[in-house]
């Protein structure tokens, strides 16, 4: 069986969802070849730089602009036939790509390639099966396409959600989504390994996945915790956040008698000019990591996760059993995701002004502790990737028809390096434009925010359409 998997890098769930179920398939059947791939740097180096370049500065920095957006693409507006439109544009760049790989299957991780290889399979270029995994525990109308086979999602809920859409029920399996196996592990030598740790494994461990959190944010609500009169201890893992790893780095350097292990990595981070040192005294035993590639471990030693509403890290913890505390959820799909799981007893909502009470409240009386853990174990879908790889299987195996693929002569070279690059460059003078209507939110009502910000929208779509045209030699 020949799978290939697209992908795309706006937020990291889309990738590890990909490489957790390469990883299963390649598990079960060694004869199986998997390739998976970025699609959208495939198809186009530039379009891939806007993309995950405007949704990261977007979703950090104007969060409320993103938030009307995802919004606004979800509803049969001109935002979203654009966005449609946008990615119809660039399927043909994957033409090459089928006509070398010769998949079995397609299975898509991200909306944008389930747009894209719907579209192929629309114009007749393939008919190999198309599944589609949606990354979040809620349903978006960028992963409803009308060539997709099978919609995978994270629960049943999102069954009459997608059925609301459009799609056939028959077609949609709420299995969970794939991960690696291993956080449906029990930890069997916990205590030893809290103990390796260098903690107590006597006492309540808080873990706090930080990665992409603001400086300021997440050391205040280290600084809050911090300030609980109860004992317990902290795990503190930045990613690849040099600016948030240094911060860290600087306050447990000023207490040094509560920094368990070393100071690692050792690299030299380049501190702001204008940014102030943030310090405070630090009363509870702190691991502070840059990056781990064993999340599951601390995971299995915690008690209690701070972190982002983001698909893959809420998925993780469902499969280790982890109360979640979630803080500021991008508007859209992880405000979503918030209200779905603090509606199921999963987890529990917290602000910087809040947080050491509702932690204190946690660890102090743990029975809503406890009744969340064994929310998270109910609803977890362990082996939901063995299951996908079912699911995909079965897919191959039904297929009656011959299949089609495109061949070498279908494949053009149609590059336009200049066109790409003054591309690119208007995105990001239209994003910067953006930003500066942020703050004007502030003073309007949600219902308001849309109507305000729709000339601005019909601006961008305008101008990036004429550039998508030139950029894939649309007529």
């Amino acid at each position: 069986m020949r799978v290939l998997i697209l992908t795309a890098k706006t937020g990291g769930g889309h990738i590890r969802t990909a490489q957790a179920l390469e990883e299963v398939i390649k598990q079960r059947d060694e004869n199986s070849v998997v390739m998976t791939v970025d699609g959208l740097e495939y198809a186009n180096h530039y379009v891939n730089k806007m993309v995950v370049d405007g949704y990261k500065f977007s979703a950090m920095k104007i969060p409320k602009v993103y938030g009307i957006i995802y919004r606004a693409s979800n509803t049969d507006t001109s935002i979203n036939k654009f966005m449609q439109k946008a990615n119809y544009h660039l399927s043909k760049k994957i033409v090459p790509l089928l006509a070398d790989f010769r998949p079995d299957v397609i299975v898509s991780t991200h909306p944008f390639m389930s747009i894209i290889a719907s579209r192929l399979r629309e114009k007749g270029i393939t008919n190999v099966p198309l599944i589609s995994i949606v990354t979040d525990f809620c349903s978006h109308a960028s992963y409803i396409n009308p060539c997709v086979n099978q919609y995978i999602v994270s629960s049943v809920q999102m069954v009459d959600e997608l059925e609301s859409l459009g799609v056939d029920r028959n077609i949609i399996h709420p299995v969970g989504i794939p991960i690696m196996p291993v956080f449906f592990e029990k930890d069997e030598k916990r205590d030893e390994h809290v103990s390796q740790l260098g903690f107590d494994p006597e006492l309540k461990t808080v873990l706090i996945m930080a990665g992409s959190f603001g400086v300021t944010d997440i050391l205040k609500i280290y600084q809050n915790i911090n300030e609980i009169e109860l004992d317990f201890q902290i795990i503190v893992i930045t990613g690849k956040n040099e600016k948030l790893f240094d911060a860290f780095n600087s306050i447990l350097s000023c207490n040094e008698n509560y920094r368990v292990g070393e100071a690692q990595p050792n690299f030299d981070y380049e501190k702001e000019p204008s940014r102030k040192e943030i310090k405070f005294n630090v009363t509870k035993k702190t691991k502070l990591i840059y990056f781990t590639d064993e999340v599951e471990k601390y995971m299995h030693i915690s008690d209690l996760i701070i972190t982002k509403p983001g698909g893959l890290t809420v998925t993780e913890s469902l499969a280790s059993c982890l109360p979640m505390a979630l803080f500021k959820g991008i508007p859209g799909q992880e405000t979503d995701n918030t209200e779905y799981l603090c509606n199921n007893n999963l987890a529990i909502s917290i602000k910087k002004s809040n947080a050491a009470e509702v932690v204190y409240q946690l660890l102090k009386y743990p029975d809503r502790l406890l009744s969340m853990k064994e929310s998270c174990e109910r609803l977890n879908n362990k082996d939901s990737a063995y299951r996908v790889c079912e699911i995909i299987e079965n897919s191959v195996n039904s297929m009656t028809e011959p299949i089609i693929l495109p061949s070498e002569d279908d494949v053009s070279d149609d590059a336009m390096a200049g066109e790409e690059r003054e591309f690119y460059t208007e995105f990001s003078e239209v994003v910067d434009e953006l930003s500066e209507y942020e703050d004007h939110f502030d003073d309007l009502e949600e219902s308001e925010w849309y109507s305000y910000f729709e000339e601005k929208i019909h601006s961008f779509k305008d101008k990036m359409k004429r550039k998508f045209k030139q950029l894939t030699n649309q007529d």
